[in-house]
């Protein structure tokens, strides 16, 4: 009976062993939910993309999240899939809305964008933008772009 016992309890441990190590610290990077509203001259923006870049010149690194704006300007942002966040941290913000004509590989030339916001948005280092997603905290963040 000692011995059945002992075994039986040696192997629960190991098996909580085995399962601690498999629960454990991740190498995956420390993401949270992120949503928010883009606005252009106080109106909702209808369309495009809102881009969080992790800031390296403050600590934070990795892949960068993207987020489509919604009718209403709303977006939430996604790393991995489609709204699973951004990376814990500080970040670099871009806003990119413009219309395009399809390409046409025959005629490549008259492919033209338009921009629809001023392009100084859709570049992290120029936009202005910047936001810090925090862990725990709702990070729900309005970004108000102005043409003037």
């Amino acid at each position: 009976m000692y011995f059945r016992t002992c075994g039986l309890l040696l192997c629960s441990m190991g098996i909580a062993i085995l399962v601690t190590g498999c629960g454990g610290a991740s190498d995956a990077p420390q993401l949270a939910a992120v949503n928010g509203v883009v606005l252009l001259d106080g109106q909702p923006l209808k369309k495009g993309s809102v881009q969080f870049t992790p800031d390296s010149s403050k600590g934070t690194t990795g892949r960068m999240a993207l987020g489509e704006i919604k009718p209403d300007g709303k977006f939430v942002l996604g790393t991995t899939v489609p709204g699973d966040g951004a990376r814990v941290g500080f970040h670099k913000v871009a806003v990119n809305c413009f219309d395009s004509t399809p390409f046409n590989p025959n005629n490549p030339a008259q492919s033209t964008t338009k921009w629809l916001i001023p392009e100084k948005y859709g570049d992290d280092r120029t936009s202005g933008l910047t936001a810090e997603v925090k862990t725990g905290n709702k990070n729900t963040f309005t970004f108000s772009l102005t043409t003037k």
